[in-house]
């Protein structure tokens, strides 16, 4: 029985350690530390080698620094792991994007369309639609994806906001429901 429960605490000791790297790791590249957050997310899978959150942020950190081979792994691997996730469908798209492989770009940036917002899929569309008009420079290729990370990122934040605003409102729905069905509660019969 001690042995189980000192595993037990050992486990969640273990688990509690590997959130809060997760969570600096996160820090680091919500502030744009990206060289820190990469390495910390390298930390992360070394400890859990498992974590698909770990290899988005990996494959973020490393998009952002401009390793796109790095990136691509990160992605692919996360891919692997979760299928369903969108994440790692919008990045393999644009670093195909970058390199100039429209077919594989298309393929990968539609599937995320599939399950994205409608206004970031007709950002998707539009970009496609241009990519197919004539051959794209380099920095039109820069601007393509730096836009579509853009919208992806904006789409996300509106929908956290919503969720949180939402679980605000039933929060105070139910504290005002509490609130007023504890006098009848109250009442001497």
């Amino acid at each position: 029985m001690t042995n189980t429960i000192a595993l037990v605490i050992l486990a969640l000791v273990l688990l509690a350690g590997c959130a809060r790297a997760l969570g600096r790791a996160e820090t680091a590249l919500y502030t744009g530390r990206y060289d820190e957050a990469a390495a910390r997310f390298q930390e992360v899978l070394a400890e859990k080698p498992d974590s698909v959150d770990a290899f988005v942020g990996l494959g973020i950190a490393k998009y952002r620094l401009g390793a796109l081979d790095e990136a691509e792994r990160a992605f692919s691997e996360a891919q692997r792991r979760a299928p369903e996730l969108p994440i790692p469908r919008l990045y393999l798209g644009l670093i195909a994007l970058l390199r100039g492989q429209d077919a594989a770009a298309g393929e990968s940036l539609q599937r995320y369309a599939a399950v994205g917002t409608p206004r970031v899929a007709d950002d998707i569309e539009r970009a496609l639609r241009a990519l197919g008009s004539g051959p794209a420079t380099v920095e039109m290729r820069r601007f393509m994806a730096a836009s579509l990370e853009d919208q992806a990122a904006l789409a996300g934040e509106l929908v956290s906001a919503q969720q949180a605003l939402a679980l605000s409102d039933q929060r105070r729905i139910t504290e005002d429901r509490t609130l007023l069905l504890l006098p009848c509660a109250c009442r001497s019969r």
